[in-house]
Parts: C-alpha cells; structure tokens; sequence
C-alpha cells in the first residue's frame, strides 16, 4: 500500500507539548526497565561464594554488590572486569544494531515538505563556533553552515514558527540556544534541493529531538519513541557503569 505520507500535501499535526509530555512521562518507567534489563546480564558473570576460596582473611568488605571497591587480587573485582568488556563490546554492538534497525525504519516515511525544518534549525553552538567545527573536520558543522544562516534576532526566529520556537525555550530555559533558517527555501521547496547535503537529507537524525508539529516524521517518530528511549536509557546505565567501575 502506498505510505500516505507521499502525499505532499498532507501534514499530521502533532502539538509540541504532547511530544514533550509523552517522552517525559514515559522515560522514567522506561530507564527503570532499562537498568534493570542490564542488571540481570552483569549478575550472569557474578561468581558463586568466592570467598569461601579466598586466601584474603578478614578483607572486612560487608556489602559484596555490583559497585563495591574491591581489591585487584579478588574475584568480585574480576567480575567487574568481566562487566566492562561485555558492556563495551558484545552488548553495546546489540545496541548499535538495534538503533540501526529503528533508523533504517524511517525511510518507511517520507518528507511532507512542510518546510519546517528549513524555516527554524536550532543548535547549542553560535555560528562561529560551527563554522571553527567545520575547518576541524567535524561533517555535520561544514553540512550544517552550508546552507544555514543565523538569525538576526530571537524575535525573526520566533516569528518563523511560534509554537515551536516557544516550547524549544522553556526545555533549555538554562542554556544558550542558537537559531538559523535556510535561505534557500522558497515558500516550502528548496530551491537547491539536488545538492542539499547530508544534513538535510538524514533530517530528523534523532527520533528523541522535537520535531515541528508540521512534520510528517513525527509518525515515525511516534513509532519508535520507546525504542529510542530504551536504547537512550541502556547508554547512560553503561556510561554510568564504566565510570563506576573503570
């Protein structure tokens, strides 16, 4: 069956603030799966009563849990070396398969060209920051100022899209935030669409950023939220682990 989102003139209409309230409301619950998901694998390395084979008398370590100190000679602390190479590699190759999986699921949907995107791009970095990325190397930075251009003032940014320009404030009330739009939009077409680079051709390029309400990968977005978020939660609990352990 044809995906409907090929119609050009179709826009699903998503309010903002319910993307928000929905990813907020559900991730709390979601990480507590998620931690307890890897818990279950690391205790699969877990040693049986170690200690009843020690040579180490009276190491006085009462609390033998997953994030206790141990010393380099001890069982429990070769258990957790077993954690931080099964995290850092068989574990977290699963993951990146999965967040394939849940990318390549997007060209399930197509753009509905409402210009969006192009009309109102935010970043953390000022232009001249991005611009310093992009002689460094850095892909997305030189994508990026190839074709955006900072706004003049906040009130020209606001003016581009209200609604979202109003929510993206009060999520990152405490950091700077930068805005940029496309010169090269033309009502809701790019007027250079065959050489528009990577950056807008990998658009949204993460299924847990907020979307205009216009755009018509929220579907997809809405399709794999849990996925992202689960996998979102599994990478902090490893980052967490490898600081706790390392």
């Amino acid at each position: 069956m044809e995906n409907f989102f090929n119609n050009t003139n179709h826009q699903v209409s998503t309010p903002l603030v319910t993307q928000y309230d929905d990813l907020k409301d559900n991730y709390q619950q979601i990480f507590i799966e998620a931690a307890e998901s890897i818990r279950v694998e690391v205790n699969k390395f877990k040693p049986e009563n170690p200690c009843n084979l020690c040579t180490v008398k009276d190491c006085k370590i009462e609390k033998k849990d997953v994030f206790t100190l141990y010393p380099v000679n001890c069982t429990y602390r070769e258990w957790q070396l077993k954690i931080l190479t099964f995290l850092a590699g068989d574990y977290r190759q699963k993951l990146k398969n999965t967040y394939k999986i849940m990318m390549d699921k997007k060209s399930e949907y197509s753009c509905a060209r409402c210009g969006g995107c192009c009309r109102l791009a935010t970043s953390e970095f000022s232009y001249s920051q991005l611009k310093q990325k992009a002689m460094k190397g850095d892909k997305f930075a030189s994508d990026f100022v190839s074709v955006f251009v900072p706004f003049e003032s906040e009130e020209d940014a606001k003016k581009a899209n209200p609604e979202y320009f109003q929510l993206l404030n009060e999520l990152v009330e405490n950091q700077k935030i930068y805005y940029y739009y496309c010169p090269k939009l033309d009502g809701n077409e790019c007027s250079d669409y065959q050489n528009r680079p990577d950056v807008c051709k990998d658009f949204p390029h993460n299924p847990l950023k907020l979307l205009p309400s216009t755009c018509s990968y929220n579907e997809w977005k809405k399709s794999v939220s849990k996925t992202a978020m689960m996998l979102k939660a599994k990478v902090d609990i490893i980052e967490f682990y490898k600081n706790k352990l390392g």
